[in-house]
């Protein structure tokens, strides 16, 4: 179950991407909304993010909320990561690029991709091996050192108890020095 969950978290790495609203934008075209992005501060990145709402429905709650006990404990979690020079020259077209492209049999397309300023607002669908699909939006607000992003996603399978997941979270990641 665990691992059905996690797809979904793929698709994070898009949450500094953006592009001008004239319809569903091709892979072609978010790649080249996120060339002209800020580009971010190379350096040492903490990341944290929340679960703000898990519901499985037909689920009995007793074991949507061990369910969700079980997915809080591996995202709940802060981590860091180091954005070398070379990554934070590329931007965020490598990330956007890979997601329209399909990784490890993850392919998404988006619906909406809207970007001003340091805003994001994006909607995309994502399907995976065995017939997972995932719908997901993306709010934010996006710095070179900073971001806070609130993600929805809906994520239907076979394989999960009642056919579907409903999660929402938020992810912040702030710039906390230099990469050791």
């Amino acid at each position: 179950m665990t691992r059905y969950l996690l797809i979904p978290f793929g698709a994070l790495a898009l949450a500094s991407c953006g592009s001008e609203p004239s319809g569903p934008p091709s892979a072609d075209e978010v790649v080249k909304a996120a060339e002209n992005l800020v580009k971010p501060t190379p350096g040492l990145y903490r990341s944290t993010a929340n679960i703000t709402e898990f519901e499985i429905p037909g689920l009995p709650p007793e074991q949507a909320a061990q369910m969700k006990g079980m997915l809080g404990s591996s995202a709940n979690q802060t981590s860091e990561s180091c954005l070398t020079p070379e990554q934070a020259e590329d931007g965020f077209k490598s990330m956007a690029k890979q997601l329209g492209e399909g990784t490890q049999g993850v392919k998404c397309e988006f619906a909406k991709f809207d970007a001003a300023g340091s805003k994001l607002d994006a909607d995309l669908t994502c399907t995976g091996p065995g017939g997972v699909n995932v719908t997901m939006e993306m709010d934010g607000d996006i710095e070179p050192t900073s971001s806070v992003m609130t993600m929805k996603m809906t994520q239907k399978s076979a394989a999960i108890p009642g056919g579907e997941v409903r999660m929402a979270m938020e992810v912040k990641s702030e710039r906390i020095g230099d990469c050791k």
